[in-house]
């Protein structure tokens, strides 16, 4: 699935999903510095598992832009190791990482000048992480398959759409667990 995740204190996980650019490494690092663990911050495997599904660490990599130093002054002593050639001039950062979590929630990102937490429907989610997987249309036996646990996890966990401005580099944390409540 093309999503962050990340684990909140509890011990489950939050999936963070959207269009590329949308802030999930961003808002990754954020939950990172604040004790969050991360499964990863461009992918996850998901499984269905007895007691739901469970969210597994893609890779044990969280790159963010140099840009956000304002923000996450810490950055700049990462300067030297930043990739020009990447078009966002990201940098490779540090972060605690867990392999696997069952998953609490979903959170769709948009980037967006106002702050605004709503839930979305299942079907509303489903079809945002369809059109996020290209491997769905892969005319493969793994397809249906693929679809179930996506389908499985947008109707067992809680959905949200979040437009955020950088303000939410501050209390990201406290919006995701105020989506439980």
């Amino acid at each position: 699935m093309h999503a962050a995740g990340v684990v909140a204190p509890d011990g489950r996980a939050w999936l963070l999903t959207g269009e590329t650019g949308c802030g999930k490494s961003t808002l990754t690092y954020a939950l990172a510095r604040r004790g969050w663990p991360v499964l990863g911050e461009d992918g996850v495997v998901l499984q269905h598992d007895s007691i739901g599904v469970i969210a597994h660490g893609w890779h044990d990599l969280l790159r963010v832009s140099i840009e956000l130093a304002e923000w996450f002054p810490e950055l700049r002593d990462h300067e030297s190791q930043v990739d020009w050639q990447d078009t966002r001039h990201r940098v490779a950062v540090g972060a605690t990482f867990n392999k696997r979590a069952p998953v609490a929630g979903m959170v769709v990102l948009q980037r967006d000048s106002r702050d605004a937490l709503s839930p979305i429907t299942s079907t509303a989610a489903l079809a945002t992480l369809v059109r996020q997987a290209t491997f769905l249309f892969v005319p493969d036996n793994h397809a249906q398959s693929h679809l179930s646990v996506l389908r499985d996890l947008v109707e067992s966990v809680p959905c949200f759409t979040l437009h955020h401005s950088p303000a939410q580099l501050a209390c990201i944390d406290a919006t995701i667990l105020g989506a439980c409540a």
